[in-house]
């Protein structure tokens, strides 16, 4: 299996006991390393500095702040993100390309942070029998059984490397990223306005344009869509107003931004 670079003896001795905070680190690392060699990243200061000071704003607010947030910027107009243990995340340019304002990015980058929060990817393996440790595990880590193996665990569209989230894991990162946007002083309203406009984009386009992947990765969206809106009722309109849903680096940011070359297309597009 070309580049696949998974540790499945590491990740055997971890299956059904407790994972620590520097062995989900360790982990996070090493799969990072594997998105960074295989998939294309933007290679734009600018840009990728706006995110990652964007995502650290957030980040640094949870209770998980003492990990070594890292935030990046897949050069890929599918509309998709994705969190790795330990804090690494990552972005597609595509969701940097649909948001109109600070607010609608910061709410995709609380959504992921909250994932890392709750370490649901670690509690993934940890719910991993021992007797399905070695090809049962690599399936459940990559997906390398649903794509195939000659497309290993990544592919250029940017899905994330382990199993996608179920709906109750998803309500919790929605309703972490809601809080953890608030406490950075920022307005959770973006993130029911970009849900809002994904889902016109993908019903307009009939399940065939490049948000696809986030509402495949993403279950139940018109679900979630009220979900969010029945906290925003939740919050004091003077609240929310008093947070912020812009600042100057966005509109830099989609500047730089709209001066980038194409991003590569996925196979099969």
């Amino acid at each position: 299996m070309r580049n696949i670079t998974v540790t499945i003896g590491a990740i055997a001795l971890l299956a059904g006991c407790g994972v620590s905070t520097q062995q989900e680190v360790q982990m996070g690392q090493d799969e990072a390393r594997q998105v960074n060699a295989q998939l294309p990243m933007v290679q734009d200061a600018q840009i990728q500095n706006y995110v990652n000071a964007l995502g650290n704003r957030i980040a640094r607010t949870t209770s998980r702040s003492d990990l070594n947030w890292q935030f990046q910027v897949v050069n890929s107009d599918v509309v998709n993100a994705f969190a790795l243990p330990g804090g690494f995340v990552y972005v597609n340019r595509g969701v940097l390309a649909r948001a109109s304002n600070m607010s609608e990015v910061a709410g995709v980058l609380g959504h992921e942070i909250e994932h890392v929060v709750k370490r649901h990817s670690v509690k993934q393996m940890e719910q991993v029998q021992t007797a399905n440790v070695g090809v049962g595990i690599l399936c459940a880590l990559t997906g390398v059984c649903q794509s195939g193996v000659a497309q290993a665990a990544i592919n250029v569209g940017g899905t994330a490397v382990f199993a996608k989230f179920g709906r109750t894991d998803e309500i919790q990162a929605d309703e972490g990223g809601f809080n953890n946007v608030i406490r950075a002083g920022i307005s959770p309203r973006g993130m029911y306005t970009f849900f809002q406009k994904l889902l016109a984009e993908e019903q307009q386009s009939g399940g065939r344009g490049n948000t696809a992947a986030w509402f495949s990765d993403h279950p139940g969206t018109t679900d979630r869509i009220a979900d969010i809106q029945r906290m925003l009722n939740q919050v004091p309109a003077s609240t929310l107003n008093g947070l912020a849903t812009n600042d100057g680096g966005f509109s830099s940011m989609k500047a730089r931004l709209a001066q980038l070359a194409p991003a590569p297309r996925a196979p099969g597009e």
